[in-house]
């Protein structure tokens, strides 16, 4: 979904306008925070996140090699003592 400014899409309402019948709603944005989506009257709204795991996986079934992943870094490993806590924990009762 493309981002206007608000100026360039009063300017180029036109071209604004083709370009939600061409490649679907488009975002208006004011003083830099995006306020409006421009789309075809009854055209698909914008989904919603899946709510469930069956609807993310309904979602991404048969998405093969198109389905895009954000990178994440490693989940940092933290090394836990639990002999020396459970030898405290017996020595206090």
């Amino acid at each position: 979904m493309a981002t206007w400014q608000l100026q360039a899409a009063k300017a180029k309402l036109s071209e604004l306008l083709r370009a939600v019948r061409e490649e679907g709603p488009q975002t208006i944005s004011v003083r830099g925070q995006e306020e409006f989506v421009v789309m075809r009257k009854g055209g698909e709204p914008m989904k919603r996140a899946p709510q469930t795991w069956d609807e993310l996986y309904a979602a991404v079934q048969g998405a093969g090699d198109r389905l895009l992943l954000p990178k994440r870094e490693p989940e940092s490993r933290r090394d836990l003592e639990l002999a020396e806590a459970f030898a405290e924990w017996d020595e206090e009762t």
